[in-house]
């Protein structure tokens, strides 16, 4: 599973090159955004495993950190007031939340500390309304491919599974000119196709699930 999740990323590499080249040399729209970007993953963990009988686990206090946000905008030129464009770039993110477990009606233990790091290739098409030639509020929609790294700490051993993932993305993206760069911000719903999340951690499975999507937050400059 590993190597082909490697295998993927380096096949998207050299698009992702080839859209920064374009960038660079581009003479008519193309935006580059660099922001600060919050995930905030709605999925919960509740699996039974058989350990001194029926133990369950289950997911509790979750916990955003805030991760970054790197997208590339083209489309258009500067001076229309319209205009639909296309991006493309990468987001991550990091959330951490406690693994309980119990012995339902015997006992409970100690929590678990456990994280999800999130890592997008998102690419998408935006709709570009100008106003006033300073404000640029943007609507999008997006694919992305997500890789969803879950650690498990157990003593002074990790446990960790990486799998790759299929999302949509829609939100909408505000920006104001302030002399050569741009303030941006925007907000957005992810919808991770198939809710049923199974982690493989060594021989044992920790299943989890989506609860709707997943809001996401990010603000930054484009220049």
């Amino acid at each position: 599973m590993r190597r082909r999740l490697i295998l993927i990323l380096f096949l998207m590499l050299p698009l992702l090159a080839t859209v920064v080249d374009d960038a660079e040399g581009a003479s008519d729209n193309t935006r580059i955004l660099l922001a600060v970007d919050v995930f905030d993953l709605k999925l919960d963990f509740d699996t039974t495993l058989d350990i001194l009988g029926d133990t369950r686990f289950f997911s509790s206090r979750h916990t955003n950190y805030a991760g970054g946000r790197f997208m590339v905008h083209g489309g258009g030129t500067p001076e229309k007031s319209f205009f639909i464009g296309h991006f493309m770039g990468f987001v991550w993110g990091r959330s951490s939340f406690l693994m309980n477990w119990e012995i339902p009606g015997l006992q409970s233990f100690e929590p678990l500390d456990s994280t999800i790091s999130t890592f997008s290739i998102p690419f998408g098409l935006d709709v570009n309304l100008v106003m006033g030639g300073f404000l640029t509020i943007s609507p999008y929609a997006s694919a992305k491919m997500m890789w969803l790294h879950m650690k498990l700490e157990i003593g002074d051993e990790d446990f960790t599974d990486t799998p790759l993932k299929l999302g949509f993305d829609l939100g909408c993206k505000v920006s104001v000119k302030v002399g050569g760069v741009s303030i941006a911000g925007g907000a957005g719903l992810t919808h991770i196709l198939n809710e049923d999340i199974d982690f493989e951690l060594d021989d044992v499975t920790m299943n989890s699930r989506t609860s709707g999507s997943s809001p996401e937050y990010f603000l930054g400059v484009e220049f």
